[in-house]
């Protein structure tokens, strides 16, 4: 099947709903598909609404918090936005997100749950308190680092068309894709990029953009366990995204390490960086782990 090229800031924009105050319709297409809709493509969208709901030109995104609730396939998706607080400062947006039913997608509906996004924008001012605690692994630059090999024919994730419009290189990972590797340490540096970038007028990249590579807790899991494990599928339940500085550039550096993983799930962070390794956002995300029978 053909799937048309992905372009991430046009395909999440929102559009209003007439006659229905804080109500708005998109459409997430087959571009953004791992099996369902990528769950950073589905925050992302409902970013988008957040900060069209609050119409703030003066505040930007600095915090959000997704909560997956169930899983939302591409296509047509409606979502609604509560804006909790409005001040001078500040402002809270609350964001549910449901999809409809492809054949006869009505977002005027009753609102679903099927994913909530709170949101906290907030005014950029000055303050003597200004550090940076993260510091970005030692790798080489993007063209330095070889593209991922090959995986087996009979993988799960073959023909995944989410593939087909980011491009991502390993850097210091011991993971191979075709072989069994030991286990070892919990973590992975990668490279990151969109075929079509997100950017606004101004050249910087659309903040919400951001959720799709902080949603990438999969290689410090697998680097953890080894490759002696069956694949898996990693289910986000949880995902949140602080955003310190705007990206400018191709590329993004993500610095992912999974503190714990038992029971069915496993919890990480994940450090993003641009080109220059300036700290651009930090991810959160806790996830079930569930192995993928082949055959």
């Amino acid at each position: 099947m053909s799937v048309q090229p992905g372009d991430i800031l046009r395909d999440t924009e929102p559009t209003a709903v007439s006659g229905i105050a804080g109500r708005f319709s998109a459409l997430i297409p087959e571009a953004w598909r791992i099996f369902y809709a990528f769950g950073g493509a589905t925050m992302a969208t409902a970013l988008r609404v957040a900060e069209m709901a609050l119409e703030r030109e003066d505040l930007h995104l600095v915090s959000s918090e997704a909560m997956f609730c169930q899983a939302i396939p591409v296509g047509p998706v409606a979502a609604s936005a509560e804006i909790l607080r409005q001040g001078k400062t500040a402002a809270q947006v609350l964001v549910r997100l449901w999809a409809l039913d492809p054949q006869s997608p009505d977002p005027s509906a009753a609102e679903r749950s099927d994913l909530m996004v709170m949101c906290v924008f907030g005014l950029s001012t000055d303050s003597p308190f200004e550090f940076v605690g993260a510091e970005a692994p030692d790798v080489p630059d993007p063209d330095d680092c070889p593209q991922p090999p090959p995986r087996p024919d009979d993988s799960p994730f073959n023909n995944i068309a989410y593939h087909e419009q980011t491009e991502f290189r390993f850097c210091n990972s011991h993971i191979r894709w075709n072989e069994e590797f030991p286990a070892g340490k919990p973590e992975s540096a990668s490279w990151f990029r969109f075929k079509v970038p997100p950017l606004r007028s101004d050249g910087s990249w659309h903040p919400a953009a951001l959720a799709l590579p902080g949603d990438i807790l999969g290689p410090a899991v697998h680097a953890g366990a080894g490759g002696s494990v069956p694949p898996f599928l990693v289910i986000s339940l949880q995902l949140g995204l602080q955003i310190v500085n705007e990206v400018r550039g191709e590329w993004l550096l993500q610095h992912t390490k999974s503190q714990v993983a038992g029971s069915g799930y496993a919890s990480g962070t994940a450090e993003l960086y641009d080109q220059d390794r300036r700290l651009v956002a930090v991810a959160t995300q806790c996830a079930k782990i569930q192995p993928i029978k082949l055959g």
